[in-house]
């Protein structure tokens, strides 16, 4: 299991609510791994300039087909910006994730919480 790093971008408010994803992406096969890997470099480098993305990490099975990410966001339309452009949009379009077993939850957190820890994120999986 390999987790990278938190990535920051901006400053906190500790006092204010923000938006929490965390998503579930299970790939179709073992096999699928190194176009995975090509869709998540550009996907991070979206990440690098998207609006009101405050923080995200993620989490890998190298091994295994299983793939977690878990980002902090300012608000709601910030998320909707970022999942609705490209290169994000289209690789959830592309064939290498389970069709229909991707999830995606979103919960909130004051800034003094951030970055969410990925034992207490994962439970909003289950829930």
């Amino acid at each position: 299991m390999v987790i990278t790093a938190w990535k920051s971008y901006g400053k906190l408010d500790v006092e204010r609510e923000y938006l929490i994803l965390l998503t579930f992406l299970p790939r179709k096969n073992f096999w699928s791994i190194l176009t995975f890997f090509r869709y998540v470099g550009r996907i991070q480098k979206q990440m690098d300039r998207s609006r009101g993305l405050l923080g995200y990490s993620m989490k890998m099975q190298l091994l295994g087909r299983k793939a977690w990410t878990l980002s902090v966001w300012e608000d709601g339309p910030a998320l909707q910006e970022f999942v609705t452009r490209s290169p994000h949009l289209d690789t959830m379009r592309k064939p290498i994730l389970q069709p229909g077993k991707s999830r995606f939850v979103r919960w909130k957190l004051v800034g003094s919480s951030v970055p969410p820890k990925w034992e207490e994120a994962l439970t909003h999986l289950v829930e």
